[in-house]
């Protein structure tokens, strides 16, 4: 902290509380304390307890607001003195000037220095600026006599002063203004004149100030006239512990820190019970410094430039106002005296209810004894008070000036004298007196404090008059309701509840306290940030105003008169600070209530409902007192949050997160009940202030704005609320963060600029949607139709997330087989027990679906039947069904024609005279059939359908996501792209919701609606199913090898023709969602060749205008084209990507890529153990520790709550790329197609725009938070764990990557690291999947593991993809440089050739969207930038590897993160080769077992502790790998009957195996020379599966790098040892086919050996599981049963 200059004299000179003490002194008041007063009831414990929990109304200094309530028991710890020990309360005479100077320095024992400091509240009342205006002009000189009616300065008490002469005036005729008041004696004449300045003389001679200390700083000081005033200037800032004051002071050290004089802070010294923790020293430090504001401020500055202006600019010293001389150090006060230029006060209390003795010392004297400290400043230039907008709230409903107006309760001077000399027991009358004018004592105090200002003022001036010193100016700055901050701090930064932010605050208990009747009325809040920047910029107007001005004494009545006289100088200076562009209560309520509604369990009623006049429950709710409100919310055990019975709240249940400045500290509660009551009293002093039409003159505001407009980091404008939902939505959020005890993961709702959010679209024209609107039924009641509503809801959440919910529905079944269960002793008991167990309990799983499913069918069809009875005719409203294409018509008129068009179509024509003519099928015959595969295909929806189904699914993404989001570019793109043409919207495949998503922002953004192509499969989806066909879906069979031509023919005519009729589809280019997360290869299934020849025909329709021919009126054989009546349109392709934070099936995606089997019973189709003769045939064991859900994974599905938390699977991003025009498509490639078939060319037009469908699909990809922190807790596992610290680290350098690489990531600039941490954890299921470790308490140097379970790695490892996907190229090329020694020489073309290797080595498991020579010279040129790699030489064909150890370069931890997003699939990769050593042994084998064979393999070497990654336990990968060992040469596939003989065939039906599916086999490579650029490739120097293997195994490691990467060493012979370890399954006393009588050849036997072996052992697993036995070690798991010696890998 900075250190005070050492003072010449320490007692130069004796101080009185005023140096202008001899007309204005001001009293002491000495408060005796009585063994019975209230206000001492509560312990010292209780209070120190409650303000480290909420620190509500004693925050040091607090500043000004509407009076934040505090229980005047509660809220008074203050020690009891004996009653003899007390003196007498006598005041001491208002004008006797010795009694006060003869004060001591520091405040008596006795006095109530605590009870005070405990009641100085930390908020201050929300301040607006209106948005207008208006330069400051210079003013003509005037002369003119005044007569003014003003009660103080009627009764002067010093002698008339003589003529005074008014600052820059020229003689004019000025009119005379008469007043509508009580006659007084006018004050003498004034004659105005131009002023002299005083005589230097005049002026009293101090030490001069000492420079301030100077910061280097590289911080830009803008050029403007903030900056130009305060440079070098220093500053005492009273109340900067308290709401405003911790604003102004974020302000100046923000904006001016480094080039500011000094800063001191008056902060009183707390209680002494917390010792230390009361200096002002650590007060600094514990509540100012470790506030969000200023931790977040700390990391925008650099460290070392805040700590530098923390250090040498802000001096805490102590001090308080309610003690005569401030109780100040004698050191203290010479440094303020002899360099404070600028008096910024904000110190207040705001308590309503405090005692009205200790109320007037704080806001009323302690205001004057600061302007006496202000009087004795060397360089005094400016104070400004900081007061209360409501201070007049006798005056009607009318324009309130930036004047003073008249006390209706009598002369403020002698008011003061009457108070002051009150006895302890009068005080409660004169209290009651008071009230009958004021609403509460702090209004009363602060109006008070106005008047002696004045008073004080105009002292000054006959002062000056007189020869004495010169007035400085005084800035008197007024507020309205103080709101959140804007922009600054923070977005919706608050502190403390008091005034706006208890009623935001008490909403989200579910107490709403909004004015009910006053909806209508003016919301006046202001934002902290306007209110602070008006404080700090309203000294560079304030000119020291001589003796030439006019008191701001409210002197218009007459209306024909000007408001303000042109041409005088009032003074002080007056701001009202209110809202320029006000919202009204209702608008404000609107936006609260969505927030909570949203982001807690509170009841909270819809504004409608609030404000309707017809619902006087409400009115009267809000009308009632809201602590009886609260009492009773506790009392009932009503509120969100566990406040009323226990004392852990919802954030403290959640032990994953560590501890974050974000949020406020947790509490118990007793202290959160004490806090709502707090709450509930401050919103009691605002109700008198709610039904007030007040109009606030701000003239002075806009004239000030206007000067800081040349400011821009001070500009009102730029903080004034434009979109109120948006600024009440951030008010919430940070209510919520700080006060409410959110979630630590709690993010705002507000959109970023220019995105939109589909679920709760900032639009009104799209929130007032057919879909949004309650169809009423003639047969339901509304409360009927929720209840269906949620029924419904819970079985398609249920479909999504897991047949599993079937052993839910199970556990509520009466088990009948405990007998059987529980026979432990017996093996086989125990296992017939299991089997007939699992049957049983199949059946009654199969009854209550059964039941669930007649239960789904009533509902789906009574909620259709309600809305096919609809009269309303909004249904069919024009502009509502504008996009809904054919389905506008009712359900079946386009049958016939349709029939007619398809039966007419050239292929299906085609297809049945081949069908015919081979066949030799009467032609009526296939023509039935062609009518049965159209009638399984079509659509079939109507208008009733659409709209419900639009209803329907938006309840069901409202409640399983927090919101959808969408660019505003993307839409406005979209829609000129599409614009006469027709659309299909391809999706990349993530979840079954991929196209019902798509649909239903079509249906939102009124887009053309597009019919769903599906697959076949999708029919049989129960729920999900019926949702598809009601939302238009047609079925088509994809696999084209299931699909006959007619079929075929039938599906191309019948898209053909919907695209044409409707305008619109939407179809897939996956086989099936993805179960790794990444954007899939397309699979070749002919459905977008069916579009395209589509487009086709209407381009060449279009080029040789032909005419279509007209339908026939019944089914006919035709070989002319054919058409629907309307003319074709040209057809665009719309790439899709939805970025899912957390997917609703992912389970089911996990349980699908590990391959895990049901539960209910062994698979029939293999023999136990017990069926087959004895033998000692090795067959293996599988640890069900890897494979069988993990236990933290079956505790979270036992604890499920049934019910689903609203947006759990947190937010959904749609990026819609740039549309691909079929015709400019087909032009581009025209020169090259000449010689092609029309099927060929449209073949090769469909591949091309499926690359640039998911080029576009991964570009406009939006990357979500949530898989970035998923990659980096994962690369964790090479150093077991990664530390919050270095958590926050990645993520941050992550986002800059990705927004360089010109991608959007949903992390918005003001949010911190932790809480987008936090969140993430909290989508991750971090309490089952993630742990932590370092102690109890989480802090920094925490530990975040993932736990080391397949199921686990497998959940973060999908989340993660979408980031391995982004940083792919980077990835790959830190794969190289990693698998190089330190030091090494690199060999550009070496270099290249690793690259490349990798690339095609991932050729199937990876999408490239991008060039692979650009990429590798763009990042070598970053690795080259970046000093990872420099030219040997001078040589640009040669580099050497310049880091191999973190400390090395400050990159290499990033080149080692980039590196682990590719490692597991490395590794993947590397078993599956291992895995086909076994066709070393056998010369072919099923490549349906090859994915088991290496999940066996890799389940070793997990074990062996041979790799890390648990993601080699995919079948998904594996799979993945086959093909691309294919696909690049390695191996190849045969088929079955080419191989093998019959008796082997049927042993392999008969283990499950179809006689259909590919054979591998080893290929022959001697031939494969493969050459890139005339150079021989990796890939084409390595032979066989060995050499491949042991070419993957040398990117597994990093010289010297191993033990960072996590890798072990001694892989070396892994290849050979996996085929020792697979020979030893083969060998057996009698084989499977010995077993079954069959005599086989030895290739054939060992293959079925192998075969059978792997799936007992998969049986195995489901009885294992079943059983419920786990091994106690993994090792003992994998060893072989077999009569050989298990080889040792």
């Amino acid at each position: 902290m900075a250190t005070l200059p050492d003072q010449a004299s320490p007692t130069a000179r004796a101080r009185s509380p005023g140096a202008r003490n001899s007309h204005f002194p001001i009293p002491v008041i000495e408060v005796p304390i009585h063994d019975g007063d209230d206000l001492s009831s509560d312990s010292d414990d209780d209070d120190e307890a409650m303000h480290d929990a909420a620190e509500p109304h004693q925050q040091d200094d607090a500043p000004i607001a509407p009076p934040e309530p505090a229980g005047q028991e509660s809220m008074a710890p203050m020690a009891a003195a004996e009653p003899e020990s007390v003196p007498e309360f006598v005041p001491e005479p208002l004008v006797d000037d010795a009694s006060v100077q003869e004060q001591p320095t520091a405040a008596p024992d006795n006095a109530p220095t605590t009870h005070v400091e405990e009641h100085v509240a930390d908020e201050a009342i929300a301040i607006v600026a209106e948005e207008k205006k208006e330069e400051f002009g210079e003013k003509e000189s005037v002369s003119m006599p005044l007569v003014l009616e003003d009660p103080v300065l009627a009764k002067p008490p010093a002698p008339a002063p003589p003529a005074i002469e008014m600052y820059d005036a020229e003689p004019m005729s000025p009119p005379v203004i008469q007043i509508d008041k009580a006659p007084a004696p006018p004050p003498p004449a004034i004659q105005i004149d131009t002023p002299q300045p005083p005589p230097a003389t005049q002026i009293k001679q101090v030490d001069a100030p000492r420079p301030p200390p100077k910061v280097a700083s590289n911080l830009e000081l803008h050029d403007g006239p903030i900056s130009t005033y305060y440079k070098g200037k220093t500053i005492l800032l009273t109340g900067a512990t308290g709401f405003v004051g911790k604003a102004i002071l974020w302000k100046l050290i923000r904006s001016l820190g480094p080039h500011l004089g000094r800063i001191y802070l008056l902060i009183r010294n707390g209680n002494t019970k917390r010792s230390k923790m009361g200096r002002p020293m650590d007060r600094l430090k514990q509540e100012i410094l470790s506030n969000k504001a200023f931790v977040v401020l700390r990391k925008q500055m650099g460290e070392a430039l805040f700590d530098e202006i923390i250090d040498t600019k802000i001096v805490p010293i102590a001090g308080d106002i309610i003690s005569p001389d401030l109780s100040m150090a004698n050191d203290h006060r010479e440094a303020v005296v002899s360099q404070v230029q600028v008096v910024l006060h904000s110190a207040a209390s705001l308590d309503a209810h405090e005692r009205l003795d200790l109320a007037l010392e704080t806001n009323t004297l302690g205001t004057l004894r600061l302007m006496d400290l202000a009087d004795e400043c060397v360089a005094m230039e400016s104070f400004v008070h900081l007061s209360l907008a409501y201070v007049n709230p006798h005056l009607q409903d009318a324009t309130v000036q930036e004047r003073v107006y008249p006390m209706e309760l009598g002369d403020p001077e002698e008011l003061l004298k009457e108070i002051v000399g009150l006895e302890l027991q009068d005080i409660a009358k004169m209290t009651q007196r008071i009230l009958q004018f004021y609403p509460n004592v702090y209004t009363f105090t602060k109006s008070l404090a106005e008047y002696l200002v004045l008073k004080r003022v105009d002292y000054n001036r006959i002062e000056e008059i007189q020869g004495g010193k010169t007035q400085w100016p005084v800035s008197i700055v007024r507020a309205t309701h103080l709101g959140a901050g804007m922009c600054e701090p923070l977005p919706g930064w608050v502190d403390g509840v008091s005034g706006m932010n208890s009623m935001v605050f008490l909403t989200g208990q579910g107490v709403p306290c909004f004015p009910a009747e006053d909806g209508h009325q003016r919301a006046d809040i202001v934002p902290v940030d306007y209110f602070a920047r008006a404080v700090i910029g309203c000294p560079i107007l304030a000119r020291p105003p001589g003796v030439k001005f006019v008191l701001p004494y409210n002197e218009i009545v007459n209306e024909t008169l000007p408001r303000r006289l042109p041409d005088v100088q009032y003074f002080p200076y007056v701001y009202q600070v209110c809202a320029s562009n006000p919202a009204t209560w209702r608008d404000v309520y609107g936006a609260v209530q969505h927030y909570w509604t949203r982001n807690s369990k509170a009841n909270v009623p819809a504004a409608d409902q609030y404000f309707s006049s017809t619902k006087s429950i409400f009115k009267l709710f809000s009308r009632a007192q809201p602590t009886a409100a609260v009492a009773n919310a506790i009392a009932n055990n009503s509120l969100p949050m566990d406040v009323a019975s226990n004392g852990k709240t919802h954030r403290q249940s959640n032990s994953h997160h560590h501890h974050s400045s974000s949020q406020a500290p947790l509490r118990g509660a007793a202290d959160q009940q004490r806090l709502l009551h707090i709450a509930a009293k401050a919103v009691e002093a605002m109700q008198p202030f709610h039904s007030r039409s007040w109009q606030f003159e701000h003239d002075n505001v806009l004239r000030l704005a206007s000067h800081l407009a040349a400011d821009a980091s001070f500009a009102l404008d730029a903080v004034s609320p434009s979109d109120w939902p948006s600024y009440m939505t951030n008010y919430c959020y940070g209510t919520h963060l700080y006060l409410g005890q959110a979630p630590l993961g709690a993010r705002s709702l507000t959109l970023p600029p220019n995105w939109d959010c589909a679920l709760f679209s900032k639009h009104p024209v799209l929130r007032r949607s057919v879909i949004d609107q309650q169809i009423e039924s003639v047969v339901f009641t509304a409360a009927d139709i929720q209840k269906r509503t949620e029924r419904m809801l819970a079985q398609v959440i249920a479909c999504l997330e897991q047949p599993a919910t079937t052993a839910l529905l199970a556990s509520s079944m009466p088990n009948n087989n405990n007998a059987s269960a529980n026979q432990g002793a017996n093996a086989n008991a125990t296992a017939n027990g299991h089997s007939n167990s699992a049957s049983n309990s199949a059946a009654a799983r199969h009854l209550l679906q059964q039941r669930k499913m007649e239960e789904w069918i009533a509902d789906f069809d009574a909620s259709l039947d309600d809305w096919c009875h609809d009269d309303s005719g909004v249904l069919t409203n024009a502009a509502a069904t504008a996009v809904l294409g054919r389905w506008v018509s009712h359900m079946g008129d386009h049958d016939e024609a349709t029939r007619v068009v398809i039966l007419n179509d050239k292929r299906v024509v085609a297809s049945i005279r081949q069908i015919i003519d081979t066949s030799g099928v009467p032609q009526q015959t296939v023509m039935g059939e062609a009518l049965k595969i159209l009638q399984r295909t079509r659509e079939r929806t109507q208008i009733a359908y659409v709209w419900f189904a639009g209803s329907f699914l938006d309840a069901l993404f409202k409640r399983l996501f927090s919101s959808i989001r969408l660019r505003d570019d993307d839409l406005f793109r979209l829609n000129a792209q599409i614009k006469g043409k027709n659309v299909v919207y391809v999706p990349a495949s993530k979840t079954l919701l991929d196209q019902l998503l798509v649909w239903y922002i079509c249906l939102r953004y009124h887009l053309p609606m597009p019919a769903l192509m599906c697959d076949e499969a999708l029919a049989l989806l129960g729920p999900i199913s019926d949702l598809l066909r009601i939302a238009g879906a047609f079925f088509v069979r994809r696999d084209p090898t299931n699909r006959s031509p007619l079929n075929s023919a039938v599906a191309a005519a019948y898209t053909e023709s919907l695209l044409n009729e409707h305008g619109a589809l939407s179809l897939l280019l996956e086989r099936a969602r993805s179960r790794t997360g990444r954007i899939q290869s397309v699979y070749e299934d002919g459905i977008l060749d069916m579009v395209v020849e589509a487009a086709l025909e209407h381009l060449a329709n279009t080029a040789t205008n032909a005419d279509a021919s007209p339908a026939s009126p019944s089914p006919s054989i035709s070989s002319q084209p054919s058409s629907v009546g309307n003319a074709t349109k040209p057809t665009t392709i719309v790439p899709i990507h939805i970025t899912y934070e957390k997917i609703p099936d992912l389970r089911v995606l996990i349980d699908q890529v590990l391959d895990q089997k049901a539960k209910d019973a062994p698979t029939a189709e293999v023999q136990q153990p017990s069926a087959a003769p004895t033998t000692t045939v090795g067959k293996l064991s599988r640890s069900a520790s890897f494979l069988r859900p993990s236990a933290a994974a079956v505790e979270r599905a036992a604890n499920k709550d049934p019910s689903v938390d609203v947006g759990r699977y947190g937010r959904v991003y749609v990026g819609i790329g740039h549309a691909v025009d079929v015709a400019a498509v087909t032009d581009a490639l025209a020169p090259h197609d000449t010689d092609l078939p029309r099927k060929d060319k449209s073949t090769k037009i469909a591949k091309e725009i499926a690359l640039q469908v998911q080029k576009q699909q991964h570009s406009n990809a939006i990357v979500s938070p949530v898989s970035v922190v998923s990659s980096i807790i994962l690369y964790g596992r090479i150093s077991s764990g990664v530390s919050f610290t270095k958590l926050h680290e990645h993520a941050q350098w992550l986002r800059q990557q990705i927004i360089a690489k010109g991608l959007s990531i949903d992390w918005q600039d003001d949010e911190e690291p932790d809480t987008i941490v936090s969140y993430s954890l909290d989508l991750l299921d971090a309490k089952a999947n993630v742990s932590f470790e370092g102690g109890k308490r989480m802090s920094e140097n925490t530990l975040v593991r993932v736990v080391d379970h397949a199921d686990n790695v497998m959940y973060l490892s999908y989340m993660a993809n979408q980031t391995v996907e982004t940083f792919l190229p980077e990835a790959i090329l830190s794969v190289v440089y990693l698998s190089y020694g330190p030091s090494t020489v690199l060999p550009r073309d070496e270099l290249y050739a690793k690259f490349t290797f990798l690339v095609q080595l991932f050729k199937d498991e990876f999408i490239y969207t991008w060039d692979i020579d650009q990429t590798f010279e763009s990042l070598v040129a970053w690795f080259s930038a970046n000093g990872l790699l420099k030219e040997k030489d001078g040589d640009a064909a040669t580099y050497i590897k310049t880091a191999s150890k973190p400390d090395e370069h400050p990159d290499y931890v990033h080149i080692c993160l980039l590196a682990s997003f590719l490692y597991p699939s490395l590794d993947a990769y590397w078993i599956t080769s291992c895995s086909l050593s076994a066709l070393r042994d056998l010369p072919y084998m099923p490549r349906k077992t090859v994915p088991i064979l290496a999940q066996w393999i890799a389940a070793h070497l997990i074990s062996g502790r041979r790799t890390i990654y648990r993601e080699v336990l995919s079948t998904e990968v594996t799979q993945n790998a086959v093909n691309n060992f294919m696909a690049i040469g390695f191996i190849d596939a045969v088929h079955p009957k080419t191989k093998l003989s019959p008796d082997a065939q049927i042993l392999l039906l008969e283990l499950g195996i179809k006689t259909n599916e590919d054979l591998v086999t080893v290929s022959d490579r001697s031939h494969s020379q493969e050459h890139t650029n005339g150079q021989k490739t990796i890939l084409s120097g390595l032979m066989d599966i060995a050499s491949l293997c042991h070419e993957i195994e040398k990117f597994r490691y990093g010289a010297g790098e191993a033990q960072l990467l996590g890798l072990q060493n001694h892989n070396s012979q892994v290849f050979e040892k996996c085929q020792n370890q697979i020979r030893s399954i083969l060998r057996a006393d009698e084989s499977y086919a010995q077993q079954h009588g069959m005599q086989l050849i030895r290739d054939e036997d060992q293959m079925i050996q192998l075969v059978y072996a792997l799936k007992a052992s998969t049986s195995n697993v489901a009885y294992m599981e079943g059983s419920g036995r786990n091994p106690r070690r993994v090792s003992q798991a994998y060893n072989l049963q077999s009569s050989h010696r298990t080889p040792t890998m």
